[in-house]
């Protein structure tokens, strides 16, 4: 490794932090609306959903594997949830299960292909992006399925308005599953595990480890992630919309990055995930203040996609 000047070393090791700290400060001061309680309080809210599927993609890209599949795996499970719940015989409890195995399925199949084919995921992913997508368009008829026979009242309103203590429902979950998940990761043999296969795969095999489940499991964890925000998505606008979750997978891939997770694999922290994923919050929410387009959104978002790759390359020479 380089030897590099300490100031250098701090910039690169807390970019995260201050390039928080920095876009913070630039639109509280340039953006009309946006320091204001209201807004901030709404943040964790808005970037919940994408908290949730980037929690699954840390454990992939760690493994040294990618999903660019997510978007679409919640765009088929809201609408399988739409189908089932219009269904008079179907309880809504049986229709989440249903759902979650849907999506399920695809991290399944994706999984598959990469551990018993050597499929790259990049491959694999996109393959079951596109199929997902077109499956969630074909049964829906490429159309929103509104839910009218069933009533979702507590549901919804737990997404979208519940608090407890004062803080919305919505986000003290999220923070839960990011809790196990961040001390999953650091804490269990199977989080070793997974940072293992990130770090040397050949050398995790050899010493017996079952490289094929492990990365297997990472892949159902990541798309069940995201059927779960699927049938969020569609309890909160009481339809099951074939174009949710579009592009999510670059806002979920981008929260991962920014927090640090390496792309090469074996390098990653879920607690650091959730700033990348506040990050790109307050990113989406100031610049949409200050009136850009979505898409110059994604350019930026590209920009700096790419500037937290070249810091992990620095880094790791």
């Amino acid at each position: 490794m380089k030897k590099r000047n300490p100031f250098v070393n701090f910039l690169i090791n807390n970019g995260i932090y201050i390039v928080l700290v920095v876009m913070f400060v630039y639109f509280a001061v340039t953006a009309e609306g946006f320091f204001t309680f209201q807004n901030l309080a709404n943040i964790p809210q808005q970037i919940a959903f994408v908290t949730l599927i980037a929690i699954g993609m840390t454990y992939i890209i760690i493994t040294g594997g990618i999903d660019l599949s997510v978007g679409s795996i919640v765009a088929l499970a809201a609408v399988v949830f739409a189908i089932c719940v219009q269904n008079d015989n179907i309880a809504i409890p049986l229709a989440v299960l249903i759902s979650l195995f849907a999506g399920s399925l695809s991290g399944v199949t994706s999984g598959f292909f990469v551990v018993k084919f050597d499929v790259p995921p990049f491959i694999a992913t996109f393959v079951m992006m596109t199929i997902a997508r077109g499956a969630a368009r074909s049964i829906s008829g490429n159309t929103k399925i509104f839910i009218e026979t069933a009533d979702l009242t507590p549901y919804t309103n737990f997404i979208t308005s519940a608090k407890v203590g004062g803080v919305p429902a919505l986000v003290i979950l999220t923070l839960i599953v990011l809790v196990i998940f961040g001390l999953m990761l650091i804490r269990t043999r199977f989080g070793r595990y997974v940072i293992a296969i990130g770090g040397n795969e050949e050398a995790t095999r050899l010493s017996g480890i079952n490289v094929a489940q492990v990365k297997m499991l990472v892949y159902i964890i990541t798309a069940a992630l995201a059927s779960a925000v699927g049938i969020m998505m569609a309890c909160k606008f009481q339809n099951g919309n074939p174009e949710f979750g579009n592009m999510w997978e670059l806002d979920a891939i981008a929260a991962c990055v920014v927090g640090g997770t390496s792309l090469m694999g074996g390098k990653g922290n879920i607690f650091k995930t959730f700033l990348g994923a506040l990050l790109i919050g307050i990113l989406d929410n100031g610049l949409l203040a200050k009136g850009l387009s979505s898409e110059m959104i994604y350019i930026i978002k590209g920009v700096l996609i790419l500037g937290a790759v070249l810091i992990d390359r620095i880094k790791s020479d």
